[in-house]
């Protein structure tokens, strides 16, 4: 098993280099499916960006850790998170910052100085409302409003949702009072409000350059997204979710809110709980606490899509990291001074000198030490073994289609020199040889033609005959038994039904995937028995290469014959209108639940449609990369068969052919031998 990234990217690119070598020997013709499609592979992987969301709960180390992570201290960690922006840092040529304003005016600012300053103003609050959530009241009011009026059922709403906010227990009317204040008070000046960061670091560690960190401010002490956090979390790769090991009733349902919320449910990404400040705490009680947090939470099966394991739970300190980082650039009489100074200034926390007194003063001990307190190792391995599981899966791709396209190099390899060594013996069976291969090559096609035009009527067949409108009908009648067992009676049961329904439309998308990967393999198979009985041409040499990049054409291809511009491919928005108090709940909810199921009828009508059309398109992308493969084929046995060389010249060609076709072995060793460790990791 790999566990690096980074290595097996590495490695994987290293080896495509080699690969690309071989094919630029054997003169393959650049408009081969496969080697359009590894270039595009190739290009992506190189110019990954790996997403990691950092989300939490008030007081939890999210700026310390992010510092921790990336290496270097970026966000400031003395004041209170920023008001309502969203901080998104990546690698740039020089340190530089972008800020967004509620009206969309942006300003520029570069310079150490001068980003911290802005950062450090932006990120605290005033001491005033520092017991109100701001960010909740910002994004849900005043960035949502602006100049506008705010209606009064909007800000009872509002005092109902935030109750749950009220961490330093103010008595209600003063607690909803503060927030009526702010709000009054702030709205006048909502151009001020910032709602986007954007950070550009030039890391000397060249593993963060293709990191992507989002700290977002949408997740409120009961653990529920705000709509701008919604959206990051669909397109991150990784979401870390901060808390404290202790000091926070583990039983609170901050994170068990967060992990069942639409937008996570939906996710299918790795999830994390990441328990911070542990080296202020003894063995015993991070052990303990561990321990609970694993049997609430960490009790699912790994496939669950709405859990998380074991390993997702992860006790860390940032604060530890980033001493590790000062301190390992430092000689052993810096660190010494710096240490003397911290206790001076009685700064020192006690993790620290206990790690100085238990590595009796050495560097390298004393690193060691530092590490065991903010195991920060574990992150990596995490998002190594569930984070990069999307990055793996394409490394393993790309290694997958580099030794089919090798299988094919070697089969044609060996057909030349087949062929070359019968016309140095008699050109005259070459001739004839040649002559039949043209003719069952054509046959072979018509008989496809045939065969996949079978296959697309059993797919999509018209009336309820054809698979697609079978399983379509399927998911549908589960659907409906689901949102049936639905009471109705509370305003959870709506976020239920809307999970349910977003669930749905992934369905629909997942049953394409399946159906595409089905219809390819019952052609791929039709093939096989169509060459079971000739020994001319191999099946690799033919096999078309349905590669993502050829499904996202047919796809393209679709839309522009489509009369209708909306598919279900795009998914569906499940609105949610508030309703006062007096309306009853069970009348509401099945208001909202028969609107959905008309959507979803809609959806799956338009699912129908996409979906036979699919069907069609890839039946004929299917036979006309089988065509030109099979023209390739032709084209390169007519140039064997008139090629004019001498008995001489035609024996270095052999020789030259053979020597091609010996280097390939050891490549394909190797990359047989990546494949399986990166297989293993996913």
């Amino acid at each position: 098993m790999i566990t690096s990234y980074k290595k097996a990217k590495d490695d994987v690119l290293h080896y495509y280099s080699d690969f690309l070598t071989v094919v630029e020997k054997v003169g393959m013709s650049s408009d081969d499916t496969s080697l359009k499609t590894l270039a595009r592979q190739a290009e992506k992987i190189k110019d990954d960006m790996f997403c990691l969301m950092i989300a939490g709960e008030a007081k939890s180390g999210k700026s310390t850790f992010i510092n921790a992570y990336l290496g270097t201290k970026i966000l400031p960690m003395d004041v209170r998170q920023c008001t309502s922006s969203v901080v998104e840092i990546r690698y740039g040529e020089k340190f530089s910052l972008n800020a967004t304003y509620a009206d969309e005016n942006q300003r520029k600012f570069e310079g150490e100085t001068d980003i911290k300053n802005f950062l450090t103003t932006n990120a605290a609050l005033d001491d005033e409302y520092r017991d109100i959530p701001i960010t909740t009241i910002n994004n849900e009011i005043i960035v949502k409003y602006k100049d506008k009026k705010i209606p009064e059922t909007i800000i009872k709403d509002l005092l109902e949702g935030v109750k749950g906010e009220n961490i330093h227990n103010l008595l209600p009317e003063v607690y909803n009072g503060k927030i009526i204040q702010y709000i009054k008070q702030k709205q006048p000046h909502w151009r001020e409000v910032v709602t986007k960061i954007e950070i550009e670091y030039p890391f000397e560690d060249k593993s963060m350059r293709g990191v992507r960190i989002i700290d977002s401010p949408g997740v409120n002490a009961a653990g529920k997204v705000g709509d701008v956090t919604a959206a990051y979390i669909e397109s991150a790769d990784a979401i870390m979710f901060l808390r404290p090991i202790t000091g926070v009733a583990i039983e609170a349902n901050s994170f068990k809110n967060f992990l069942e919320s639409k937008s996570v449910d939906r996710n299918k990404n790795a999830m994390f709980l990441v328990l911070t400040r542990t080296a202020a705490e003894s063995n015993d009680t991070i052990e303990r606490a561990y321990e609970e947090f694993v049997n609430i939470f960490g009790t699912q099966e790994t496939d669950n899509m709405h859990g998380i394991v074991k390993e997702q739970i992860i006790p860390v300190d940032g604060k530890a990291e980033l001493y590790y980082n000062e301190f390992q650039n430092m000689t052993t009489d810096e660190i010494k001074a710096t240490i003397k100074a911290l206790k001076a200034a009685e700064k020192a926390e006690p993790f620290l000198k206990a790690a100085w007194f238990d590595a009796e003063g050495d560097k390298n001990e004393f690193l060691k030490e530092l590490k065991k307190y903010s195991n920060f190792n574990v992150i990596d391995q995490s998002l190594n073994r569930f984070g990069r599981k999307a990055q793996f899966i394409a490394l393993s791709e790309l290694l997958g289609r580099m030794l089919r396209v090798y299988t094919k190099i070697a089969l044609n390899l060996r057909e030349q020199i087949e062929n070359y060594a019968l016309k140095a013996e008699d050109p005259a069976k070459l001739a004839v040889k040649v002559e039949e291969t043209k003719a069952e090559l054509t046959d072979i096609e018509n008989k496809m033609n045939s065969t996949v035009d079978e296959i697309s009527a059993k797919y999509a067949g018209s009336g309820k005959q054809g698979i697609i409108v079978k399983r379509a009908e399927e998911v549908m009648d589960a659907y409906q038994e689901e949102i049936e067992k639905i009471s109705g009676t509370d305003n959870s049961n709506l976020e239920q039904l809307e999970k349910l329904s977003f669930r749905q439309v992934d369905t629909f998308t997942e049953f394409e995937a399946e159906l595409q990967k089905n219809v390819i393999t019952e052609c791929n198979e039709a093939l096989k028995v169509a060459l079971s009985d000739r020994n001319a041409v191999e099946f690799i040499v033919l096999e078309p290469d349905f590669s993502k990049e050829i499904v996202e054409e047919i796809k393209e291809s679709m839309k522009s014959e489509a009369e209708e511009t909306y598919t279900y491919t795009t998914g569906t928005t499940f609105t949610k209108t508030h309703t006062a108090s007096e309306f009853s709940q069970v009348k509401y909810y099945g208001l909202v639940r028969d609107s959905i199921k008309e959507r979803i009828e809609t959806i799956k009508q338009q699912a129908i449609r996409d979906l036979r059309s699919f069907v069609s398109h890839s039946a004929v992308a299917y036979t006309k990369e089988l065509k030109k493969n099979a023209d390739a084929k032709r084209t390169e046995l007519t140039k064997i068969k008139n090629d004019k060389r001498t008995a001489d010249e035609i024996a270095a060609i052999i020789e030259s052919l053979n020597f091609v076709l010996k280097s390939i072995e050891p490549k394909v060793t190797d990359v047989k031998e990546l494949k399986g460790g990166i297989d293993g990791n996913v």
